[in-house]
């Protein structure tokens, strides 16, 4: 193999420049319609600072079916007032068990587990697209890293070889300007969004 005057760390140049052409084609893919969810789903709280999905992740059509579900187990009730405040959870209805309580509570106080329901409202992608959503001007940042790193990686290459014994210093200029000049054509005609399966 030629080369080997950088120990061939030129190559991870271009390993990092074709990652950074590779996420500019997926920002510039297409995307695909997003999904909207509208449910309510029930939120448990059996430690005083985090919380958790009750029973899985539970999602129904309506409050009022969030409630019956939860109000079907007859050892959860409507909170006290004096759990309702705020603390544990931000607004809504709070449920509490008339036989659980909290795990690692300060100094052992009893408090019982809570419950709220939830409303969520959102839009996302679907699952399984693969998408990579950037502003316009970070996609030109990008373009521009990639231009740099790019040219960035000729030079090493370049100046590998000539140190190497591979090149001399003529043959470094020339093939240095001619890569160069090659590299500035390809820019201009550059398909971006083409993605590289390679990098998939």
């Amino acid at each position: 193999m030629s080369g080997g005057y950088f120990d061939y760390q030129e190559y991870v140049i271009g390993d990092i420049e074709r990652s950074i052409e590779h996420d500019i084609a997926r920002a510039l893919q297409p995307k695909p319609v997003k999904v909207h969810e509208d449910y309510w789903t029930i939120e448990e709280r059996d430690q005083p600072h985090s919380y958790h999905s009750y029973r899985g992740y539970l999602m129904f059509a309506t409050y009022k079916e969030a409630e019956s579900f939860l109000l079907s187990n007859e050892e959860v009730v409507k909170a006290d007032s004096q759990y309702a405040d705020g603390r544990f959870f931000n607004g809504g209805v709070i449920f509490q068990s008339t036989r659980l309580c909290m795990t690692g509570t300060s100094n052992d106080e009893q408090i019982p587990v809570l419950y709220s329901i939830r409303h969520c409202i959102y839009d996302h992608y679907p699952n399984d697209a693969d998408v990579l959503e950037l502003s316009d001007s970070t996609v030109e940042t990008l373009k521009e890293a990639y231009k740099q790193i790019r040219i960035a990686e000729i030079y090493a290459t370049r100046v590998d070889r000539m140190m190497s014994g591979d090149d001399g210093e003529d043959t470094f200029h020339e093939r240095l300007k001619d890569e160069l000049e090659t590299f500035e054509k390809e820019l201009k005609t550059k398909n971006r969004t083409e993605l590289n399966d390679d990098e998939d």
